[in-house]
């Protein structure tokens, strides 16, 4: 029986090491399209299974086209070499466009172009993890009135998985327009969209929004009056709409008025159905930008003071397109941005660390974590993984058109994690777009960039797992076809020493078993033998009597088995 299950494991680690794609290599990174002619603006969100789908647009057949690939845990693509959503008529330029995952595993997407006429409008289209076109070959018309330009869709799921749709109406004054859509596709909100209009001539834009409770949704919005490049009276603006799209509660976020029209606020989770709003505007000199954030929980208090929390009262510092994330199990908010000298000849990346209640933590000057030099940054972001925040962004080589990928981590006190070094994501001499990334529940974060290596712009994607090392770090799955029933998740952390976590659900009820087992296939440990109903577990494996080395563990589930490897270091 012991030969006959080593046998097992041997033929497990050969399969999955002949298919695995996510590479080990800062020089090599993940080819997800490199199509003719050029790939540009990709997306990038989760699935449930530690999976990702990529969205992009796509010129290989003369004009932009919007394409999908989803890819496995492995980093394996799952949809050939893309699957094509649409070729409908594009306008010439590009405007923003969204795709998030709904909690069936569906991509939802949401752009625009230019099929009803010589406007954009915006569709929104469901796509199935296998490919299928749930909404129509051809999603959704979410626009009412054809002949107006209408860009910038931005997307958020309610808690009943309906997805709302927000959006820009260029009338004279621009109004914000909002639709749900069920998941069966019938939009909740009449057949036209509801419009969100200013007093007189204010001008609203930029609508971004994240999820509440009770089906609703939190939207943020920006104001002004006048001309969009020297806005004046600008403001900032979120409203809770409700599962019917009546209103649960107004704030004005920012009221001040000193901000740069080309800059575009944002909108965070705080994971507890509240919310963050990042902005940068200059009310402290009129020429030194600084950046600010706000917190505004599910029931409308306002939690930072008024008109938000400064990241920096260095005033001779810019600070630039800050990013936001909160931890939840410390109710503290981290802050990473671009920092830059009255010149704009040195630059840096900062970041800050916020009490519950927004008071700064990391000094009122912030963490200095990469320092002032010639490089420049494209843009810099932030996650948090249980008490670890990870940080990407994209480095610009001074006197160069040349770009890298760098990501870090740090602990709740700034001290910077894996080994201590910034990593290489992709450190390849070459022009590349700025770092539109995500983390997964396990600590995997995936990044996604526009790459002209190869001359014409392709599309590239990296892993960092928990540990910070690139690569696949021992996710074995038998079958490339997920059973429906359960999912098991990659140990955290992983490298361990002695102890890990290893997690699954179950969506029914079921007989659970799951075991360890060391390389030659003998039995270690048993940690469940039961009969559990449907939900989430966390399991506590010790391993202090163990050698070092990779052990596999196994769930099974009804006599359907899945399995992965872990590796114990001491």
């Amino acid at each position: 029986m012991k030969s006959l299950i080593f046998t097992f494991f041997a033929i497990l680690m050969t399969t999955v090491t002949s298919f695995s794609q996510w590479s080990n290599d800062p020089q090599t990174n993940l080819l997800i399209s490199g199509a003719t002619g050029e790939q540009a603006l990709p997306k990038i969100t989760n699935t449930a299974d530690q999976g990702t789908y990529i969205c992009w647009f796509d010129n290989r057949s003369g004009s932009y086209a919007v394409y999908l690939q989803r890819l496995n845990s492995l980093g394996e693509a799952q949809l050939g070499d893309g699957l094509l959503i649409s070729n409908n008529s594009q306008s010439s330029s590009l405007v923003d466009y969204d795709m998030i995952t709904d909690d069936s595993g569906n991509a939802i997407i949401s752009f625009t172009d230019t099929r009803n006429g010589s406007e954009i409008n915006p569709f929104v289209y469901k796509i199935s993890p296998d490919g299928n076109f749930l909404w129509g070959a051809n999603g959704i018309n979410l626009a009412n009135d054809f002949n107006t330009f209408q860009p910038n869709p931005r997307l958020a799921k309610t808690t009943d998985n309906s997805i709302v749709v927000a959006w820009v109406y260029s009338s004279t004054p621009n109004k914000i327009a909002l639709q749900k859509i069920s998941p069966g596709g019938d939009k909740l909100w009449g057949t036209d969209p509801i419009y969100l209009a200013g007093d007189g001539t204010e001008n609203f834009t930029f609508p971004a929004m994240v999820t509440s409770n009770n089906n609703a949704v939190i939207l943020l919005w920006s104001g002004y009056s006048g001309n969009f490049l020297n806005p004046a009276n600008y403001k900032l603006y979120s409203q809770k709409y409700s599962s019917s799209g009546t209103v649960d509660w107004k704030d004005t976020v920012y009221s001040l008025g000193n901000v740069n029209g080309f800059f575009v606020p944002k909108i965070f989770s705080d994971e507890n159905y509240g919310a963050l709003y990042v902005w940068q505007d200059f009310r402290s000199s009129g020429t030194i930008a600084s950046s600010y954030v706000q917190h505004i929980n599910s029931s409308g208090n306002v939690i930072f003071p008024v008109n938000g929390s400064e990241s920096s009262t260095d005033a001779s510092m810019n600070k630039y397109d800050a990013w936001a994330s909160y931890m939840p199990s410390t109710n503290e908010t981290y802050l990473v941005w671009k920092q830059a000298n009255g010149n704009q000849n040195q630059y840096g990346i900062y970041g800050q660390k916020f009490s519950s209640n927004g008071g700064r933590l990391w000094t009122d000057n912030g963490m200095a974590f990469v320092p002032m030099g010639s490089n420049s940054y494209v843009n810099q972001v932030c996650f948090t993984y249980d008490t670890t925040i990870v940080y990407a962004f994209n480095e610009s080589v001074f006197g160069s058109n040349n770009n890298f990928q760098k990501a870090f981590s740090s602990d709740r006190n700034g001290n910077i994690g894996w080994g201590g070094n910034i990593k290489d994501i992709s450190s390849i001499l070459s022009p590349k777009s700025k770092v539109v990334a995500t983390i997964s529940d396990q600590g995997m974060t995936k990044i996604v960039w526009s790459d002209e290596r190869n001359s014409d712009r392709d599309i590239y994607a990296q892993n960092v797992n928990s540990n910070g090392t690139l690569g696949n770090t021992g996710v074995n799955i038998i079958s490339h076809n997920q059973p429906e029933g359960f999912e098991l998740f990659q140990n955290y952390p992983n490298p361990f020493n002695p102890n890990t976590i290893i997690s699954y659900s179950l969506r029914n009820s079921a007989n659970v078993k799951l075991k360890i087992f060391d390389v030659l296939g003998n039995e270690v440990s048993e940690l469940v033998d039961q009969k559990q109903n449907s939900g989430s577990y966390k399991i506590t494996f010790d391993g202090a009597g163990l050698s070092s080395g990779i052990y596999y563990y196994t769930l099974n589930v009804d006599n359907i088995l899945l399995t992965k490897n872990m590796l114990l270091l001491k």
